[in-house]
Parts: structure tokens; C-alpha cells; sequence
């Protein structure tokens, strides 16, 4: 079952003489719908390019990551830990 897609806030790169910076800008209505979303007092986004930019309009938006790592991920992570901590049969 996937989850239903979260939108939050907006951002546009601006071209300064030092860099580029992204300036991210949040509603008040973002902002809830962030804290809405907490998962253990976290909540991941990422930033996202729109595929058709205005000019003078946001050029991003943020999504809410839900992503979690399933058991058999996180399972198969901790063999390879285990099998790397376990340098017995280096020469050195």
C-alpha cells in the first residue's frame, strides 16, 4: 500500500555573486501539514526540481519522504556489518 504523496513548501535557486542559494519558503498551512507528518519527532523531505518552471515563480517544491527500510533491507545490511567486522582472515 503506497502512501498518499505530502506536499510542503516551495524553493527557487537565486544567483548570487557568492553562489547559488536555495531559499526554501513555508506556509503557515505547510508548516502543520509538517508537523502532521512527524514520525518520532523527525520528518524527511526531499526537494524536488518542477519539471515546468514560471518565470519569477518557486522552480521546487518538498515532498514528505515516508521511505522506511523494510526488515529483509535492514536484515541483509547487518549480515554485511557482521561479515566485515569479522577481519580474521586479513594478513595484517
Amino acid at each position: 500500500m503506497s502512501q498518499e504523496k505530502v506536499f510542503c513548501g516551495s524553493g527557487k535557486i537565486i544567483k548570487t555573486k557568492h553562489g547559488d542559494l536555495t531559499k526554501i519558503s513555508f506556509s503557515e498551512a505547510d508548516l502543520q501539514k509538517m508537523l502532521d507528518n512527524l514520525s518520532n519527532g523527525w520528518i524527511n523531505t526531499v526537494l524536488k526540481e518542477k519539471k515546468v518552471k514560471v518565470d519569477g515563480k518557486p522552480t521546487h517544491y518538498l515532498e514528505v519522504d515516508f521511505w522506511k527500510p523494510d526488515a529483509v533491507s535492514a536484515q541483509n545490511v547487518n549480515k554485511k556489518e557482521a561479515e566485515i567486522e569479522d577481519d580474521s582472515s586479513l594478513p595484517f
